[in-house]
């Protein structure tokens, strides 16, 4: 027993272009200018800009924080200072050891 008939011809034609024309438009949902994969890419896109501007706020709250320091601390002030151009205070002696691989003649 048959419950529907089958269609005509002419509506056979229209269903193809009709899938054919959904076909496109699936392909232009996924692959165009504002599609699925271009939607993709900023995401990716932006996810870096993030961590890369999430990075460089965390430099600048140590770069703050350090001049926050020199400004106000001096013994922070005195420590980079003896760290960096080896000044040392009078009265003070000063150290040096050498290596095995220095003491070393070359021959």
């Amino acid at each position: 027993m048959r419950y529907l008939q089958p269609l005509p011809k002419k509506f056979k034609g229209l269903g193809l272009v009709a899938a054919a024309l959904l076909a496109v438009c699936a392909f232009f949902a996924v692959f165009g200018h504002s599609g699925v994969l271009h939607l993709w890419r900023l995401d990716q896109q932006q996810s870096e800009l993030e961590s890369a501007a999430y990075s460089l706020a965390m430099r600048n709250q140590r770069l703050r924080d350090h001049l926050g320091r020199l400004e106000n601390d001096d013994h922070y002030l005195e420590r980079l200072a003896r760290e960096r151009l080896k000044w040392i205070k009078p009265g003070e002696v000063v150290y040096r050891v050498q290596t095995r691989a220095s003491a070393v003649p070359a021959q």
